[in-house]
């Protein structure tokens, strides 16, 4: 189970999801008001973070939301969006250069205020095209605060556009293979118009949707409508030209407006829109769509239209848009099917939870964009982060222990030095019997530069206690090669960690099924044991959108791990041997799978060969 937090004024929205990644079931659906931090006079309150933590803190104890895996959104607000082209695709290369691309083309904003995440839209000869996503760091900070004080581990964050991707191409709409489409969102005031083709995004951009947002009804008068209407086409109008030269945009709602409304309030709002409102709301959206069409890196030809998140009046609004773009076919459809195609579950209206559906998906293992905004100085802190405190207050306590102890043996210390730098200047010092004990070498034969350097006194006037020292140990060292002893004579163990890492990425070279369980991983001094589940039910459909042919499951497994034995001859001998259990076992949705072993013997340790220095001075 996934639960995903969107915090914003004036409410917090939370939804548990459950089921897997193919098929999520919304648990619930939990809503508390977050009224802005202000005092009885009106003034905002200082201590806003302390705020924001009471409040969420209540909330989580509330609905008991602290189990489980936790994630949070960055809504609209926080997010800007901007479609990038680099000469190279290596993701290594990209993480690299990100920040500095990304600096210059989202003005303003100074780069270490943004947490940077990407997706990538194509890879190509010449190289790829990114979709960046960036996001405010203390927007996201004051929340992740809030949360881990409320008990609540956050596993990551990402942004309303990943969590609408993550659910929308789950829908039977996006499928591989179905034709391309223009795809059009609308949660609450937020719009987002991408391009899909064979199952993936392959441009998008997300605007303010206009008259939507401004719409006041069916209890506002005609003339109040219509400066709304007015209002958001002025500021939608200005946000257009503001990015001109950028093919994604940045949405900043206004201010009353800044939490999304549901898809009943959507459908009420379209249903009180004068004609001319309608018209204008129409054309500001086409316009919108042919933008993104006109300066899109990605040559796309949409064949249909696709509308979601206009609730009961989506039919209407989608026969009217298509009109308008010349689109022959066009379906509205609703995201949320996706995750409860019977609606037995009662969800308040509100616009937020397709994102969060999403991104609440990442906790049952669907990520289609990968991004976590969870890094730097906003990963998760470790033991010793949470330990400073304790340990800065206990290392103070150690150092004034230690300042009063120097004090106390300073005179000593002063002498000590003392006494060492006399013994070291003495006539028959420690340099005079140094030298007496090379006195009688052979100097007709040139010593190696090893045998050289133990040969020479290490002179140190300013530290005499580690020239003594020094000295010491090029006489032992000298001794130990004379006496003709052995080092470095141990048996090395085969590299167990490295071995456990290469068998987990065969494992996944090798493309497990749907049925794929590993039961057993042994690595022991003679041989490394695999147990594992191989399917009996994989269809070839499902090979082949794996890219793997016409091979089973064991025998992908086996050809991988034969392959990593003939790659590894410092650790496996000879070839894999594979052996089918009578342990078959009939899983969910009547689903089969057969336990198999397979074994891989490594190579016999042996110890090193002994080797000694020749025990003439100066031998090689």
């Amino acid at each position: 189970m996934a639960t995903a937090f969107y915090i914003e004024y004036p409410r917090i929205t939370a939804i548990e999801l459950a089921g897997t990644a193919r098929k999520p079931k919304v648990k619930r659906v939990v809503v508390g008001d977050l009224l802005e931090p202000r005092n009885d006079d009106g003034t905002l309150i200082a201590d806003r973070q302390g705020y924001l933590n009471e409040k969420v803190a209540a909330f989580v104890k509330e609905h008991r939301l602290a189990g489980g895996k936790a994630y949070l959104l960055a809504g609209p607000d926080a997010m800007r969006y901007r479609e990038l082209k680099l000469a190279f695709a290596d993701k290594r290369q990209i993480d690299r250069v990100l920040q500095f691309q990304v600096e210059g083309v989202i003005p303003n904003i100074p780069i270490d205020q943004l947490a940077i995440g990407y997706n990538i839209l194509s890879s190509e000869p010449d190289g790829a095209r990114l979709l960046v996503h960036a996001a405010d760091k203390d927007y996201i900070r004051q929340r992740i605060t809030a949360l881990e004080e409320a008990g609540c581990s956050v596993e990551a964050v990402d942004s309303n556009l990943s969590g609408t991707m993550n659910l929308g191409l789950l829908h039977a709409q996006f499928a591989k293979g179905t034709t391309p489409a223009l795809w059009l969102d609308f949660a609450g005031t937020a719009a987002t118009v991408s391009i899909v083709q064979d199952g993936e995004v392959q441009t998008s951009r997300v605007f303010l949707s206009p008259y939507l947002a401004g719409a006041s009804g069916a209890t506002a008068s005609a003339d109040d409508a219509k400066a709304a209407a007015r209002k958001a086409q002025e500021e939608a109008e200005q946000r257009a030209r503001e990015f001109q030269g950028s093919s994604t945009d940045s949405v900043n709602l206004p201010k009353s407006e800044s939490v999304n409304i549901g898809e009943g309030e959507v459908a009420d709002r379209i249903r009180h829109m004068s004609r001319d409102e309608l018209d204008k709301f129409i054309r500001r959206v086409a316009i919108e769509a042919r933008r993104t069409l006109m300066i899109s890196s990605h040559d796309a030809h949409p064949e249909r239209l696709v509308v979601s998140g206009l609730g009961s009046e989506g039919d209407k609004l989608t026969k009217l848009l298509a009109a308008e773009l010349e689109m022959p076919e066009a379906t509205a459809i609703e995201l949320m099917d996706v995750v409860d195609p019977n609606r037995d579950l009662k969800a308040p209206d509100v616009g937020e939870l397709t994102y969060l559906c999403g991104v609440a998906l990442k906790g049952l293992g669907r990520d289609y964009t990968g991004i976590d905004f969870r890094y730097g100085d906003l990963a998760p802190g470790t033991l010793l982060d949470y330990a400073k405190t304790p340990l800065a207050f206990t290392a103070t306590l150690v150092l004034l222990f230690a300042g009063i102890m120097f004090l106390v043996n300073y005179a000593q210390a002063r002498d000590y030095e003392k006494n060492i730098a006399a013994l070291r200047n003495q006539d028959r010092g420690p340099e005079y019997f140094f030298k007496a004990a090379f006195y009688h070498v052979d100097k007709s034969t040139k010593p190696t530069p090893e045998v050289a350097k133990e040969r020479s006194y290490p002179a140190n006037p300013e530290a005499p206690g580690d020239e003594i020292r020094l000295a010491h140990k090029r006489l032992k060292d000298h001794q130990k090669r004379l006496q003709g002893q052995v080092e470095d004579n141990y048996v090395r163990p085969h590299p167990a960690d490295q071995i456990l890492a290469q068998i987990l990425k065969t494992i996944e070279s090798a493309k497990p099924s749907y049925d794929f369980a590993l039961l057993k991983l042994q690595v022991l001094e003679t041989g490394v044991t695999i147990e594992y589940m191989a399917s009996l039910t994989e269809t070839q459909a499902e090979r082949d959108r794996m890219g793997v042919g016409t091979m089973v499951e064991a025998d992908r497994m086996f050809d991988a791990f034969r392959k990593l034995a003939a790659e590894r001859p410092e650790w496996f001998e000879g070839d894999p041997e594979q052996t089918q259990s009578s342990r078959g076992q009939d899983g969910p949705e009547g689903r089969k799978a057969d336990q198999m072993t397979l074994k891989l013997k490594l190579k016999k340790i042996e110890p090193p060969k002994k080797t000694t220095t020749a025990k003439k001075t100066g031998a090689k």
